[in-house]
């Protein structure tokens, strides 16, 4: 299956570009298309025009897209559903906590961020539709998830190790023999932080960075990628949106002239950059979606 990646800072234009990129090879390339978005402030329902949430529909209108949502609300449930036993039963086996412990760990740092990777490689394993779409959260937000991810998995390997050293001493503190075995836990979430990481950096994976003709934002661009490229998340092509031509206006024609020297800065740094002008709108709906897919169309 194929997994297109949208990444940068807020205010790019990266819900758009992945909305129109879905709309299109959905409508004219007839792909059966899933579009998601991890942002913890989403805007896709208001850029499709349909209401979402996290489990994916079927939008209509669109021939076959296919969209959800993850709120942060929505993802501390269904972590507290996938992995809330898991965790008690873990930390049950040699500390005496209640089960209100789960809710206490479904809010800790970093927990919504983990699982939306999560469901996002969930969807990218079940292939049921040709692609996935996946608007990642601003360029901080997103920066923080791949951390995240990488230290977990770090750290389940020590949890591993760590819980073999104790093995003796947690086997006379468990308390019910219903428990599974906590070390066959942890070695499954070590083994699933490692399935996601292999995810991102699979050949499959097209991540796409979407900048505007700033100078920080180009620094900004030009940061995110060293650090995507060594997690070995190689990047592909970077969209540099809303781009002014001039106009005859004083004042414009000096932002259009400032934003033309940070794109050559973009193009001696980049081997695929793929430059889009300012279009005047805020695109939305399935025609303003369609219409914004001719500047992406060979994309991938």
């Amino acid at each position: 299956m194929r997994l297109v990646s949208f990444w940068g800072k807020g205010g790019t234009g990266k819900t758009t570009c992945s909305a129109s990129l879905a709309a299109g090879l959905s409508e004219e390339e007839g792909k059966d298309v899933l579009l998601l978005t991890t942002d913890p402030t989403p805007t896709l329902s208001d850029v499709l025009k349909y209401s979402l949430g996290p489990a994916p529909v079927r939008v209509d209108g669109f021939r076959n897209l296919w969209a959800a949502q993850f709120d942060e609300e929505a993802v501390k449930r269904m972590w507290r559903e996938r992995f809330g036993e898991e965790v008690y039963e873990v930390v049950s086996s040699f500390l005496p906590v209640g089960r209100d412990f789960v809710d206490y760990a479904a809010g800790a740092p970093g927990i919504a961020d983990q699982f939306m990777l999560y469901l996002v490689y969930l969807h990218w394993r079940g292939g049921e539709h040709d692609l996935i779409v996946w608007d990642t959260p601003a360029s901080s937000g997103s920066m923080r998830l791949l951390r995240i991810e990488e230290e977990f998995y770090s750290h389940m390997s020590e949890a591993i190790r760590m819980y073999l050293r104790l093995r003796g001493f947690l086997k006379r503190m468990r308390r019910r023999s219903s428990l599974r075995n906590p070390l066959e836990l942890i070695e499954e979430w070590r083994d699933l932080a490692r399935g996601i990481l292999e995810m991102l950096t699979d050949e499959s994976h097209t991540p796409i960075l979407v900048a505007t003709p700033e100078r920080v934002s180009y620094l900004l661009t030009v940061r995110m990628r060293r650090e995507m490229e060594g997690m070995g998340i190689r990047i592909r092509t970077v969209i540099v949106n809303r781009l002014l031509r001039r106009c005859g206006c004083e004042e414009l024609d000096a932002m259009a002239k400032r934003q033309t020297d940070v794109l050559k800065e973009f193009k001696a740094s980049f081997d695929r950059v793929r430059v889009i002008e300012n279009v005047g709108f805020e695109p939305s709906g399935r025609e303003d979606l369609l219409r914004f897919y001719d500047n992406l169309r060979g994309l991938i």
